[in-house]
């Protein structure tokens, strides 16, 4: 079974996302914060996280900290964000749908 780490300051979304991923049969390790989701790095096939985990310069931090690891999909609200060196990035309001197919092309 595929494992996503997922990184979401917001607790309402995420909860939300978790069940998202739960019900389409990921295991789900989740953190609000940066220095939460470091210690849950290894072992997750690929990384969800929101960019401003709270603040901007913790989801830029993060991202370096993770040295690509793993596939990383940051959601961000704000499209001129300038560009990140993750994998894929898309922007919030993101479709479930949109979301889960990223993870599963990621991870295959």
């Amino acid at each position: 079974m595929t494992t996503v780490l997922l990184i979401e300051d917001d607790l309402d979304q995420l909860q939300i996302r978790t069940l998202i991923f739960e019900r389409s049969g990921y295991i789900v390790r989740a953190a609000q914060t940066a220095s939460d989701a470091l210690p849950l790095v290894a072992g997750s096939d690929v990384i969800v996280m929101d960019l401003r985990i709270p603040q901007f310069e913790d989801g830029l931090r993060l991202i370096e900290c993770l040295n690509r690891r793993s596939p990383i999909v940051v959601l961000t609200g704000d499209e001129t964000e300038r560009h990140l060196d993750v994998d894929l990035q898309l922007f919030k309001p993101c479709p479930s749908a949109v979301l889960l197919d990223a993870v599963a092309r990621l991870t295959k």
